[in-house]
């Protein structure tokens, strides 16, 4: 589990309501652990300060899921109080849905490194904080396979390392891929 306490500046940041709808994905501009609250720089619409959030914070180490109530905007930007970040536990792991568009720039299989033309477009169509489900059209990616799958949020690019565990086809021909995220420290 992250330290509430770090530094969350400059992670990528998808924002829910309560009931799960999608408000923002957007990056983190500020931080002040001290104080357990983070800035946005994207819009929050009609959202009203006093507002309870779901938070997924993905970082260097690894992704957290927070609370959160919106503060309202102050000089821009809009800060977000944050609190109880939960365990990392498969089984408990709420899924968010993001339907984003991504690509897969390196892929390893059990014989080696698989040489890709150019990187394959997928969709991530939810995200939790130990796992992915993508989507697919293109190509079928065998179970085992380790993903390097890039995603691009306002200009800053995040990159999610993750393992094929599951994969399933739907009657609408595209291969779904259930992926455990995997975080390195630096």
């Amino acid at each position: 589990m992250a330290d509430i306490t770090g530094d969350f500046t400059g992670s990528l940041v998808f924002i829910y309501d309560t009931d799960g709808n999608l408000l923002a994905k957007t990056t983190v501009t500020g931080h002040n652990p001290g104080k357990s609250y983070i800035e946005v720089a994207e819009s929050m619409g009609n959202v009203k300060s006093g507002t309870r959030l779901q938070l997924l914070i993905v970082h260097e180490s690894i992704a957290s899921e927070l609370g959160g109530t919106f503060n309202g905007l102050r000089k821009g930007l809009c800060r977000i109080s944050i609190y109880g970040e939960r365990q990392r536990d498969v089984r408990t792991s709420v899924r968010h849905t993001l339907n984003a568009s991504a690509v897969i720039s390196d892929m390893v299989i059990d014989s080696g490194p698989e040489e890709l033309s150019a990187p394959l477009p997928v969709t991530i169509e939810n995200m939790s904080v130990s796992g992915i489900l993508i989507r697919s059209q293109e190509m079928r990616i065998e179970t085992g396979s380790l993903l390097q799958v890039e995603l691009n949020v306002q200009g800053k690019t995040g990159i999610l390392y993750c393992e094929v565990i599951r994969e399933h086809m739907h009657e609408d021909g595209a291969y779904r891929y259930g992926c455990q995220l995997y975080f390195f420290d630096k």
